[in-house]
């Protein structure tokens, strides 16, 4: 039995942490000369964003990769998430799995609700990855939150960020890949959440960021990347 996520509750409080969504912008993001710095802090990352982590050596103590969809089982990238030193984060739904999944992984359910969430309630968002990572965080008890590659958005059918890689360098599955209307249909379910999430937030008094210039999420604050460690760097404090 995989022990349960809120061993996690207020284990980072006053921190900042980095959520690294799968999005076209999260390539820039990669290619920063800002990238390195996040990994002075907490980072999340979500699903297939853990190809731009070199997490194999080193301690976990800030590093979490967490997923709804026992689809990414499929994926290449998959042995890299089982080999990574950082702490794994899977959703109840995965039960069937349990037998081939690491024991160190740990478990979340779902909340009752996603857009009305109750504060005390130890579970976390769902309908996507994103959302958990957010509710996530702030349960851990960061007080600044950054959203990089959370897009949401599609351009010429990619909505990727690893699709802006050469062809042999992109992850493949040997399962269903979802298509841009599902997908589209995802986001804004999304979307309708983070409204919850940040009354959440600021019940909590913590405050999200989100870098994506182009994104959809318009909830958050916006703010440029690199401008967190560079003009304002009291933001990432």
């Amino acid at each position: 039995m995989l022990q349960y996520y809120n061993i996690l509750k207020d284990k980072h409080v006053g921190s900042s942490c980095f959520i690294c969504g799968a999005g076209l912008s999260f390539f820039d993001i990669v290619e920063s000369k800002y990238f390195n710095n996040i990994f002075d802090h907490v980072v999340i990352s979500v699903n297939s964003s853990i190809i731009a982590m070199s997490w194999f050596d080193g301690s976990p103590d800030n590093r979490y990769w967490i997923s709804n969809d026992s689809a990414v089982r499929l994926w290449t990238y998959w042995e890299q998430v089982k080999k990574s030193n950082a702490t794994r984060i899977i959703r109840d739904s995965w039960k069937k799995y349990y037998s081939e999944i690491p024991k160190d992984f740990l478990v979340f359910s779902p909340r009752s609700s996603n857009n009305n969430i109750d504060f005390e309630e130890e579970k976390l968002s769902f309908v996507s990855s994103v959302p958990t990572s957010i509710d996530l965080a702030i349960q851990m008890g960061c007080k600044k939150i950054f959203l990089l590659g959370c897009d949401h958005y599609t351009v010429n059918n990619k909505s990727h960020f690893w699709q802006r890689y050469a062809k042999e360098k992109q992850p493949t599955t040997k399962g269903h890949i979802a298509p841009v209307l599902m997908q589209q249909f995802i986001f804004s379910q999304n979307i309708e959440s983070y409204v919850a999430l940040k009354k959440f937030a600021e019940h909590k008094e913590c405050n999200i960021f989100d870098c994506s210039k182009r994104g959809r999420i318009k909830v958050f604050d916006k703010i440029d990347f690199e401008g967190v460690f560079n003009e304002n760097l009291e933001v990432a404090g």
